[in-house]
């Protein structure tokens, strides 16, 4: 169970997602949370200090949610690679869309404030060394610098829907397609 602390934080996310950044008061997240007016305040005096804190969490969340998936699934193809990344995308984009939107916002303030960088940079490359292992599984020769080029690009598709959604899009065919490219395989052993 969450404790109080984590509590609103995960409200002040929710708020992120469904109002933007605009949205985040302390007000809007005591009663998002559900808990009395200046329960937020009695842990985050600023703004600032709530942001910095929701990022966090966030990020911790994230970890958390990419460490899950990576216990999960053992992709052996680029297609079960590609399929995987798919999924991701369009969860991200459906039933995860508030936190998705929220993650956006996040990113935006990290780029305004570089105190709060260092957080996201230092989960976004625990996710980019489970996406290492699972391209050097594949066989990749280069799985760390394939990783960070592929996971640039699914962010930017998730983006892309978010905004410009296409139903039509076979995202797991254009996956494969950015996986083929830029994890460039080792043939199998005895293979051509």
């Amino acid at each position: 169970m969450p404790s109080r602390l984590e509590t609103l934080l995960d409200a002040a996310i929710a708020v992120l997602g469904k109002e933007g950044s605009r949205g985040l008061t302390h007000r809007a997240v005591d009663a998002a949370a559900g808990l009395p007016s200046g329960s937020t305040s009695n842990y985050f005096k600023t703004r600032e200090a709530l942001i910095g804190a929701v990022i966090g969490r966030f990020a911790a969340r994230d970890r958390a949610t990419w460490e899950t998936l990576a216990t999960l699934v053992a992709p052996r193809t680029p297609e079960d690679l590609a399929a995987t990344l798919a999924a991701y995308v369009r969860r991200a984009v459906d039933q995860d869309r508030p936190l998705t939107v929220a993650r956006y916002v996040l990113f935006i303030e990290a780029a305004l404030r570089p105190d709060v960088q260092q957080q996201l940079a230092d989960s976004a490359r625990e996710i980019r060394r489970w996406g290492a292992e699972w391209l050097r599984a594949i066989g990749a020769i280069d799985p760390e610098a394939a990783c960070e080029l592929i996971l640039d690009h699914v962010e930017g598709m998730i983006l892309h829907e978010l905004t410009h959604p296409d139903p039509d899009a076979d995202l797991d065919a254009r996956l494969t397609r950015v996986v083929r490219a830029f994890a460039v395989v080792r043939p199998a052993p005895g293979g051509r």
